[in-house]
């Protein structure tokens, strides 16, 4: 997964979904690599400023094990804060865990990404 840098500005295209079929993504809705893509193929994805983070967000608003996505038994994708200094919000709203539906916008540290649930 690519290092993602601190946001500048929404992305126009942050907030549209994808089209035909795809699996569970986020979209980076902010800063330099705006508009990218990141399929969450694997059941646990890592995020935090640590090098081993599956998803690396190179700022110091994020702890370095930050967050996880986690795919449930049922398919869904659920997101976990690992007691981060700064908190994980969802719409707006800290949370500790929480599933996760098509045109959520998480926000990590400074950086906001938009997930849209897998179409088949």
């Amino acid at each position: 997964m690519p290092v993602i840098s601190a946001p500048d500005s929404m992305h126009p295209d942050a907030n549209r979904g994808p089209t035909g079929d795809h699996r569970d993504e986020l979209v980076i809705a902010a800063g330099p690599q705006a508009g990218t893509r990141i399929e969450l193929t694997s059941d646990v994805v890592s995020v935090g400023r640590h090098e081993a983070s599956a998803l690396l967000l190179d700022d110091v608003s994020v702890s370095r094990h930050h967050a996880v996505f986690t795919r449930t038994a049922s398919g869904r994708i659920t997101l976990r804060d690992l007691n981060s200094l700064n908190g994980t919000y969802v719409n707006g709203k800290r949370v500790e865990e929480t599933t996760l539906h098509s045109a959520d916008e998480v926000q990590i540290g400074k950086f906001k990404l938009v997930f849209w649930e897998a179409t088949e």
